[in-house]
């Protein structure tokens, strides 16, 4: 321990001054007033005078003052130096999105390591790894002393997007540092994630004296990415290796303030791929996916479009719609894992007022050709697909309105390849170029266009083209059309003319007409115009919500795969009717461990620098209080309770409270006190099952969140337990989830029927087996129950009812919904000729009520209820209220009924009072 100020210790020498002056000077004389006269008489005639203080008081006086000296003074407590600190300290810290997890564990391993260094006479510099806003790498910090270390440390957050290890081989391979890093420790805070330029990092520092690679558990690393195919599957994705677990993934919809809303949750294995369409509600339409564990923009995948780029309209045209050979077939399937679609005619789909409509070949009818082309000059995508009819039209002659709905003239007939008449092979498609939605799909070897139809040479038509065939035929052509954009596919949306509609390829071509063809209504061969560029509209912060973007981010260029960076954020771009989204996985490799930068070591607790001056202020201004407590005691302002014992419990009460910030700054103690002997809490009994558990823990702390709020009750966190190994005598209430899986050894039955009689409350939960959230007919679940409570002493059971003491504890309910509604709650059975209700040692039922109650760390429920939305889920917390209430405090709210009993009785025997004594003489 050392001191900062360690000159203020002189006014110690003042103490014994203080201590002559105390004693000098008497104390106030106390006035005392005698009831009686004859208390005079019985007094001694001895005279005594208060001419000093009392020597426990003087004391109390002079340690109050000794306290306040050594605060002054600024005492530090000082880890012990190693033998090996270094002189000269490289401290490289990784900030990007992956350093997010263990944060504040890293920031106290670099003040522990550099403040070491500075004690010690030496110089740190301390480098970032992740660029600046502004895409510029931060410059090396030199603090000087660790107080400018730490507030350096206080100040950084991991930033949003990757760190750029070559960069920061640039800044260590400058010739300024080439010197110092021949002398220097290096150490470097790895967030353990592989990453372009790690190769160059170790070449620049290939010549430092040392270097430690300092790393945390590996498997914390967990980044959510939505990968397109068929089907778009969604990942949940951990360095390789790592033990799988379940995660919560929640769908959301972004609201008119810009905040997301739950719409729908699920559970997702790690490092599995599931497939969008069965993992969540695909009639619903979502703009993000979330999973409430993983903060920042790794734990949310944000979905292209909105209400109005959904808007798909499928128009049928001339019985497109059979089975296996129908254009609308394949479009439907191509379509079923994309979005929602409006099905139906041209006079049905137009007044819906849809942004894209999508026709197979066929006849637009000639009244709704006027119509058809007003709706795509209005701003409309027209997306049509060629075959036998329309060329059959062309051949006709197609002119006026029809030819418009066109984006570019055709050539009479139609072209076959690989026919016995034929004049070559069928064509597969070429790289499509980079200016068009399709830039970067991957063409699959046995997608091949047999027929199609041709388009006129015109000097302009390579400009409306997106797509060719190798031979340079155009397959995919596009025109604007005053505010609206026509497409055509020059062959059908069936396999007769190609193999397309069967490849992988085809629901990503649709999906990227349906999610950026909005943007991309301008072509330019030669350069990049506006409308190959979106600008930010809204990024994702820390805590998941849509921020507006500050004027360092850069557009997001179309024509590219382009990555999350410090220009370009994670967020929406391109404004808010038409939306693009730039996630945190877009065009990234899977995550892989990064190979180790020097000698591996496993991060260990920091033991960094803890100041004491605090807790002596504190311990002085206690000694204050009760200096000035006692005094007025003393001097009779303040009547002191008969029993002296209540002085010696305040004093000390104030001693233990100044005294507890010096107890944090000493090395932490093991205690074996169950934390619910200090605090009330609700306790869950574990399945075993960590996606359960962890609902159940959710659950619990929400409820118990609800009943703080809404009453003078406080309980603390809720804890798991273990029957037959944890006491379960200090919780109130269990809560036990049974699941197909539950079993219960001997010593945790013998646990659970002494709780049981010693007055214990459990809450037994089936978590909605049976129901059609559960999917199966819960024979299992039931099985489980009733082999789990063999042997309980568990009462004969009743249906709970209006009038049973649990139904109005606090709040008035008839039902008791919890996740599911609907399901029969059982209680203890009370018998008919019993006024006097008995508490219920148990409460079975089948309501889910944890996944009703759960609350994440962001204050969102991560859990719907069926039916009835945040009804229900409010109906499910008052139950939990009640049950909580009912287990505390039993059945008093039954001795209502026998309120009117117990008025007359007290109001017959105060008139019998009043009265007067009896006939006998006696009092009555």
């Amino acid at each position: 321990m050392t001191l900062l100020s360690p000159y203020l210790l002189l006014f110690l020498l003042i103490l014994p001054g203080v201590w002559w002056l105390v004693r000098a000077i008497p104390p106030q004389p106390r006035e005392q007033r005698f009831p009686s006269l004859i208390l005079l008489r019985q007094l001694t005639t001895t005279r005594q005078n208060a001419a000093h203080t009392p020597l426990w008081l003087l004391l109390l006086r002079l340690a109050a003052l000794a306290l306040l000296i050594l605060a002054f003074s600024r005492p530090l407590y000082i880890p012990p130096r190693s033998s090996h600190v270094p002189h000269n300290l490289i401290l490289i810290l990784d900030n990007g999105w992956a350093a997010t997890t263990h944060w504040a564990e890293r920031t106290e391993q670099a003040l522990a390591l550099g403040e070491a260094t500075l004690r010690a006479g030496g110089r740190i510099t301390l480098f970032l790894s992740a660029p600046e806003a502004d895409g510029h790498m931060p410059s090396p910090l030199h603090p000087s002393s660790p107080a400018s270390l730490k507030q350096s440390l206080a100040t950084l957050k991991p930033q949003l997007w990757p760190s750029d290890r070559l960069a920061l081989a640039r800044q260590l391979q400058n010739p300024a540092m080439h010197d110092i890093l021949r002398t220097a420790s290096v150490m470097l805070l790895s967030d353990g994630l592989a990453q372009p330029g790690d190769d160059a990092l170790r070449t620049a520092l290939q010549d430092a004296a040392s270097r430690h690679d300092i790393r945390w558990p590996r498997c914390a690393l967990t980044r959510l990415s939505l990968q397109h195919g068929t089907p778009t599957t969604i990942l949940a994705e951990t360095l390789p290796s790592c033990p799988p677990q379940m995660l919560h993934l929640m769908g959301m919809k972004l609201t008119p303030n810009g905040h997301f809303a739950l719409q729908a949750s699920t559970l997702i294995p790690t490092n599995t791929p599931r497939p969008f369409n069965t993992q969540l509600p695909h009639n619903i339409a979502y703009d993000a996916l979330s999973l409430p564990a993983i903060a920042g923009p790794a734990g949310m995948v944000l979905l292209p479009g909105t209400a109005a780029q959904r808007r798909v309209g499928l128009l049928h045209l001339n019985g497109d719609d059979r089975p296996l050979t129908g254009g609308s077939f394949y479009l439907e399937h191509a379509l079923h894992d994309i979005t929602p679609y409006q099905e139906g005619t041209v006079d049905s789909l137009l007044p819906q007022h849809p942004t894209i409509i999508i026709a197979t070949d066929g006849s637009l009818p000639e009244a709704s050709l006027n119509d058809m082309l007003h709706w795509v000059r209005e701003g409309g995508i027209l997306i049509r697909f060629a075959g036998p009819d329309l060329a059959h039209q062309n051949q006709q002659g197609i002119q006026g309105d029809a030819a418009a709905l066109l984006p570019v003239p055709l050539l009479s007939g139609m072209r076959q390849l690989g026919g016995p008449m034929s004049w070559g092979n069928p064509q597969p498609l070429a790289p499509f170029p980079p200016n068009t939605p399709f830039a970067g799909l991957t063409i699959p070897h046995d997608a091949t266009i047999s027929r199609q139809l041709l388009a006129q040479p015109t000097d302009d038509l390579s400009r409306h083209v997106w797509a060719t065939l190798t031979d340079g035929t155009p397959l995919v052509t596009a025109r604007q059309e005053g505010n609206g954009l026509l497409i055509l596919f020059h062959i059908t949306a069936t396999a007769d003319w190609s193999s397309l509609p069967l490849s992988g390829l085809f629901p990503q071509m649709m999906e990227r007409l349906i999610t950026r063809t909005p943007f991309i209504q301008h072509h330019d061969t030669t350069a990049h115009s506006s409308a190959d560029t979106l600008a930010p509209w809204r990024l994702l912060d820390a805590e998941k919500t849509l921020i507006t973007p500050p004027t360092t981010v850069r557009p997001l260029l179309t024509t590219a795969e382009q990555t999350a960076d410090a220009l370009h954020p994670v967020g929406f771009y391109g404004g808010a009717a038409q939306r693009h989204p730039l996630n945190l996985a877009d065009h990234q490799p899977p995550l892989a461990e990064e190979p180790a930068l020097g000698s591996l070591q496993q991060a260990g607790r920091a033991v960094v620098e803890r100041p004491f001056w605090p807790g002596l202020m504190l311990l002085a201004i206690g000694f204050l209080l009760l200096d000035m407590f006692l005094s007025l005691a003393r001097a009779g302002i303040l009547r002191l309770p008969r029993r002296g014992g209540t002085i010696l419990t305040i004093g000390l009460s104030l001693l233990i409270a100044s005294l507890s910030p010096i107890s944090h700054a000493a090395p932490p103690t093991e205690q074996n006190v169950p934390p619910a002997a200090l605090a009330i809490r609700l306790a869950h009994i574990q399945t075993g099952d960590a996606a359960t558990d962890d609902a159940v823990q959710q659950g619990l702390e929400g409820l118990t969140r609800f009943l703080n709020q809404r009453s003078t009750t406080h309980l603390d966190s809720p804890v798991g337990v273990v029957p037959g190994r944890d006491d379960l005598a200090f919780y109130p209430l269990l809560y036990w989830p049974i699941l197909p899986s539950t079993q219960l050894d001997e010593a945790g039955r013998q646990a659970l029927s002494n709780y049981i009689q010693h007055d214990g409350m459990i809450l037994i939960d089936e978590m909605g087996a049976g129901s059609p959230l559960d999917g199966s007919d819960g024979h299992a679940t039931r099985s489980a129950l009733k082999a789990a409570t063999s042997g309980l002493p568990i009462p004969p059971l009743m249906p709970l009812g209006e009038q049973h003491t649990l139904s109005h504890t606090f709040y008035l309910l008839h039902d008791f919904p919890g996740r599911i509604a609907g399901q029969t709650v059982y209680v203890a059975r009370q018998e008919e000729n019993d006024e006097s209700e008995s508490v219920s040692p148990v409460i079975i039922g089948n309501g889910d009520w944890a996944h009703a109650w759960a609350v994440d760390s962001h204050g969102e429920h991560p859990f719907a209820v069926i039916p009835d939305s945040e009804t229900q889920r409010t109906l499910a917390y008052r139950f939990g209220f009640n049950t909580i209430i009912y287990a505390l405090t039993g059945n008093y709210k039954n001795d209502q009924r026998h309120y009117p009993e117990m008025l007359k009785r007290l109001k017959n025997s105060a008139d019998d009072t009043m009265e007067g004594p009896t006939d006998e003489g006696e009092a009555p």
